[in-house]
């Protein structure tokens, strides 16, 4: 094996010495210091000695860890997109080569696997045979035999579970892979799981500090509830991002059998669980430039004379092409997911154009079959029903990338409770710029809703946004007397016979959002009223205030009346037999009371607004609801 790795290194640094002859000064001037990356990498002093600015890279943000001094890593996203006679690394190894060069070392592997599969016929029980046997199969790219070598493997069952799981995930059979790896937790201690679900790598430095305080128990609990919440797609089966994360896993277990590896160095004892760290958090690099055996060689004296740190040649730069994902939520999505906002995922960074972007390193990231982009929040409202209760959502498919699109789009509305619990809701196709209003039944109470838009196979565009939810229970869990409102939802304009004997369709025209352009100032407020009848002659006030006004609402009185300044907000009042509102009845046990109302809010100055309805019988008893919206100018 060492001969294979000293002949596929030789090839390697060949390829690199042509690039790095062959590259613009200023590419190659960004990669060295990104080599370079020291822990006074972002000393003042030394970044005028060598009239450096590290713009593309942020402390704390990028430097992997320092456990062995001067033993750093700064993985970033690609200096360029093009390479010289070379491609994604993180596909196939061997695209590190040139293409002159890849023939004689797909010989060369052919020939070392011979020797191991020979060996492993003869000792399937050995974990190492079994291990090498897989990995230099999927490196040949041979799919087939590396799945064969893990049938054949009768080593310890949670390894040879987690060789069959890391060449599903390499071949794309996602749910085959979920499958491996969940046979592999099963066959592990409980020792052995804790630190195989351990996810600190993958969240940032504020968050490790309180997960490092939970035990074990508790943190295979929350590791299953993050890997539920990092699922690329809850429409797809499987959850691509737990697997690839597992097969990481197994590859880094792989090479700690060997105290180097090609190019990387895995032994601990020279920072080898630097390296391990970084390749969980991001993988595979798409490229990794080297600064030549004159580089090594100053590389080595300065780690040596400068910072008295460990040797370990080749230095390179990790770099990441922008086609990854992040995944993974806020560590406070985790601990609390139904009260998660769609700002807990931040996918990735994008430009104005809807086109990747370098402005962001996130703590960790992965690269999904399809590209994943977030979709707009949208309105989502619920209404209460006697035994269920209906959820609609309402957003335009505005990204640019969809709107580049010609195709259409298939989108669902689904919910969750937990780790393998989704349920479909609705289901419609759409193109990019279309307008979708999805509805559904809920249970009632805390869940998580998600919209996804998968684009057709010629598409590979998916799109979604996801997002904590508390749902109200039925009607039938209302107290008799108890009364009660739905949210508030925002329609568009609707027409006079429907404003004023409104029923549960006109939610067809919920808005796609909260947000009203100027030319766009009227709308009507919809919302159900329960447990209040036509004969309790309620009084209903509806104030339309800036949102930091909002807690300090004043009393004007039982009818209309502007606020003192009229551009800052309004209140209405009216009670129940002057039907300032538009009403219909739903009946049932408990009856629905709908409610609409037309507002203009033209004369309101841009910013933000709390809309609030509150209703009040003539015992007192009353009930509130409300609403933001943003006036744009």
């Amino acid at each position: 094996m060492s001969e294979f790795q000293a002949a596929w290194q030789r090839a390697w640094r060949d390829s690199e010495e042509y690039r790095r002859l062959r590259s613009p000064q200023e590419v190659y001037r960004q990669r060295f210091f990104t080599v370079h990356c020291h822990s006074d990498y972002w000393d003042p002093v030394f970044r005028q000695r060598w009239n450096f600015n590290p713009t593309s890279l942020a402390p704390n943000q990028v430097i992997i860890d320092r456990r062995i001094v001067g033993h750093t890593w700064c993985p970033r996203w690609m200096v360029t997109p093009s390479l010289i006679e070379a491609d994604d690394e993180s596909v196939w190894r061997d695209l590190a080569l040139r293409p002159a060069y890849r023939a004689g070392i797909a010989a060369k592997r052919a020939r070392l696997l011979s020797v191991l599969d020979s060996a492993y016929r003869l000792a399937p029980q050995d974990a190492w045979l079994a291990g090498q046997s897989v990995r230099f199969h999927l490196e040949a790219l041979d799919v087939p035999h590396a799945l064969e070598a893990a049938a054949t493997c009768r080593a310890a069952a949670a390894w040879c579970a987690a060789l069959a799981g890391l060449v599903h995930t390499r071949a794309g059979a996602i749910v085959s892979a979920d499958s491996a790896f969940t046979v592999m937790r099963r066959a592990m201690s409980d020792s052995a799981r804790c630190q195989w679900d351990d996810v600190v790598e993958l969240l940032t430095p504020t968050e490790q500090e309180p997960y490092r305080t939970i035990g074990c128990g508790q943190r295979i609990v929350m590791a299953e509830r993050l890997w539920w919440l990092a699922d690329p797609l809850w429409r797809d089966p499987g959850n691509a991002r737990r697997a690839e994360h597992d097969a990481r896993r197994t590859e880094i277990a792989l090479r700690l059998t060997t105290a180097q590896d090609e190019r990387l160095v895995f032994d601990r004892a020279r920072g080898g669980e630097s390296v391990a760290a970084m390749i969980v958090r991001y993988g595979w690099p798409t490229y990794r430039t080297w600064l030549g055996r004159s580089g090594d060689r100053e590389h080595d004296r300065y780690v040596q004379e400068e910072l008295r740190g460990v040797q370990t040649p080749p230095y390179t730069s990790f770099e990441y092409a922008l086609d990854r994902a992040h995944t993974v939520p806020t560590w406070r999505a985790v601990t609390d997911p139904f009260r998660a906002v769609p700002g807990d995922w931040q996918l990735a960074a994008e430009d104005s154009t809807g086109h990747p972007s370098a402005t962001q390193w996130p703590a960790e990231h992965f690269k999904p079959a399809r590209r994943l982009v977030a979709l707009p929040d949208g309105q989502t409202i619920t209404v209460r029903r006697q035994s269920f209760v209906e959820v609609v959502s309402a957003l335009t498919l505005s990204h640019p990338a969809q709107l580049r699109s010609s195709e259409r789009f298939d989108v669902m509305l689904l919910a969750s409770n937990g780790p393998d619990k989704v349920d479909s809701l609705d289901r419609q196709w759409a193109a990019g710029g279309d307008t979708v209003r999805l509805r559904g039944r809920l249970a009632g109470g805390a869940t998580l809703l998600a919209i996804e838009a998968a684009g057709p196979a010629t598409t590979p565009l998916d799109a979604r946004t996801r997002f904590g939810y508390a749902a109200p229970q039925p009607l039938s869990a209302l107290a008799a007397d108890e009364p009660a409102m739905s949210e508030i939802a925002l329609l568009s304009t609707l027409d006079p016979g429907l404003l004023l004997a409104p029923t549960d369709t006109v939610l067809r025209n919920l808005r796609p959002t909260r947000t009203l352009a100027a030319e766009d100032r009227r709308l009507t407020v919809y919302w159900e009223s329960y447990n209040v009848s036509a004969a309790d002659s309620a009084q209903v006030a509806l104030r339309v205030v800036p949102t930091e006004k909002a807690g300090a609402l004043r009393e004007l009185g039982n009818r209309l009346r502007l606020l003192d300044d009229p551009t800052e907000g309004v209140e209405v009042r009216w009670n129940d037999h002057e039907r300032r509102d538009g009403q219909s009845t739903l009946a049932g046990p408990i009856p629905a009371q709908m409610r609409a109302v037309a507002l203009d809010v033209g004369q309101l100055r841009p910013g933000s607004y709390t809309i609030e309805v509150e209703m009040r019988r003539r015992d007192g008893r009353s009930s509130v609801q409300r609403a933001t919206i943003t006036l744009l100018p």
